[in-house]
């Protein structure tokens, strides 16, 4: 009866989508409906980001991504558009796209600097590239001094999760070439190293 008589509502709406996803009702069938309803009466960067997260449950990511990317053209505040496309970020490497990942993530940095997680994402991309980004033992291990890189990025910006940045730190280092390792490559330390396929970064060899 209330939804009938408040389907192009905006306010009621909005207050009604914000009600039952706080009281986590979001399998609830209404709740789609809300938002479907939501969107269409007072599109914002809000309802599109409600109805992002609800295409995401319903496992569309690409028409997810759609909504997210316009609830970033939406938004003016720029540490909300860091947030959406960091979510962006999220649901591409989901579906297995990393390099498009990674951009989203990079994007992000670039509304907020201080979004560690973003880094941290994009340092996890990279460790879980190293077994098809390399041929070698040691090709494979340098991928991790990538993803080092990548964790030390969120060590610097982000006070606020820095303690489990250095985790990542600490985890990836322990992964990397050991001397032993890089002499028998016959390369020294210090020196520039590209690490290939779809990551392409040149790092430091530890």
């Amino acid at each position: 009866g209330d939804f009938e008589s408040n389907i192009s509502n905006g306010s009621w709406l909005k207050s009604a989508v914000n009600m039952m996803y706080k009281k986590k009702c979001t399998e609830d069938p209404l709740y789609d409906k809300l938002v479907e309803a939501y969107v269409a009466a007072e599109p914002s960067p809000e309802a599109s980001v409600f109805y992002a997260g609800m295409l995401v449950k319903k496992n569309n990511m690409t028409k997810a991504r759609e909504y997210f990317l316009k609830a970033v053209d939406q938004e003016s505040d720029p540490f909300k558009k860091a947030d959406y496309l960091y979510k962006i970020a999220q649901i591409l490497r989901k579906k297995g796209l990393k390099s498009k990942a990674r951009k989203s993530a990079l994007e992000a940095v670039k509304y907020k600097r201080s979004m560690g997680e973003a880094y941290l994402l994009i340092a996890g991309l990279y460790a879980s590239s190293a077994n098809t980004c390399g041929t070698s033992e040691f090709e494979k291990r340098m991928v991790y001094v990538a993803a080092q890189e990548m964790a030390e990025k969120a060590v610097a910006v982000d006070p606020i999760h820095k303690s489990r940045a250095q985790k990542y730190v600490k985890s990836y280092k322990a992964s990397a070439p050991d001397k032993k390792a890089i002499f028998t490559e016959g390369l020294a330390s210090g020196s520039l190293y590209k690490v290939g396929c779809w990551i392409g970064v040149t790092v430091k060899i530890p």
